[in-house]
């Protein structure tokens, strides 16, 4: 008898999260049980999450790569074996909890002319975060991950960029909720070509809400389905975070604002690298830091020549 195409493929991408990754896989055994296509992408993370899932979860597909692709790469490749009319991206350090599969999918069939549907994300106290973002500007580039970051927190920018005057409790459309948890017809993640494989780890999903955005087709935030996010999993055992959220975000902006918002973006990193350098020895002295500054000075080098 053949099979019918499920209309759920549910997409982890995992990497160094073996743990996170079993409670997200249990989480998931509701939606598996009523039809979806589970999928994991284990990216070479080393850390026995690929034996685990062979040996605890036999209904999933597992994609076990060899080599470290990055969470674009590995999220295309698991999306290309989906076979769902609607695809469930998700972190591995998420738990979709009771009723939000069924509440993202009945919005997505009601309203064919949405981009994409995202749930609320909670911690695990259960405390709403604030997830969703506006579009990055050139003006964002000067006031966020920068000293007047510091010096002026509330400004109307950051409040703008991070949407601080908006209620997490409240269902609207949003520019930028994060891919920890999204729902997208799989017709329109293939016309996209899904993720941009120029990012690695930081911003593919900010160029996939403003493509979206582009094609006018809006993205629903709804609270009423509920995801709770551990977050920084992967993220806290990268040694070159920081150097890696720079570059992709260097990226972001070529892409949608050209290369004179590329030089401006340098010319910010360079005003908070500046910053970082100048009052390094005060707080090595103080015993706040033991970063050494050879490797911060020759990432950063590597960053003004790309």
């Amino acid at each position: 008898m053949t099979r019918l195409q499920p209309e759920l493929s549910v997409v982890v991408s995992a990497w160094r999260t073996r743990e996170l990754l079993r409670s997200c896989l249990r989480s998931l055994r509701c939606a598996h049980e009523g039809g979806a296509q589970v999928i994991v992408v284990e990216d070479a993370g080393g850390d026995g999450s690929a034996a685990m899932v062979r040996e605890e979860f036999g209904w999933v597909t597992l994609l076990a790569l060899e080599v470290n692709v990055g969470y674009s790469r590995a999220t295309n490749l698991g999306c290309a074996r989906a076979q769902g009319e609607y695809l469930l991206l998700l972190n591995a350090d998420t738990e979709v909890q009771s009723g939000t599969v069924d509440a993202l999918l009945r919005f997505a069939r009601a309203h064919p002319e949405y981009g994409a549907v995202a749930p609320r994300l909670v911690g695990s106290d259960g405390e709403p975060q604030a997830s969703c973002m506006a579009f990055p500007r050139w003006s964002t580039a000067l006031f966020f991950a920068t000293p007047l970051e510091r010096l002026w927190p509330n400004s109307p920018e950051l409040r703008r960029y991070f949407m601080r005057e908006f209620d997490h409790t409240q269902e609207r459309d949003v520019p930028q909720p994060p891919t920890a948890a999204l729902l997208v017809p799989r017709a329109l993640w293939q016309e996209l070509a899904g993720f941009d494989e120029s990012f690695g780890l930081f911003f593919g999903d900010v160029d996939l809400a403003r493509r979206l955005d582009r094609l006018a087709r809006p993205i629903r935030f709804l609270p009423g389905a509920q995801v709770v996010h551990h977050g920084g999993a992967s993220t806290g055992q990268l040694h070159d975070f920081v150097a890696r959220w720079h570059a992709d975000r260097l990226t972001y902006f070529r892409k949608h604002h050209g290369a004179l918002a590329g030089a401006w973006v340098k010319a910010c990193t360079t005003l908070a690298w500046a910053a970082h350098v100048i009052a390094w020895p005060v707080r090595r002295v103080g015993g706040k830091t033991s970063e050494p500054l050879g490797p911060l000075c020759r990432s950063f080098g590597a960053f003004l020549v790309s």
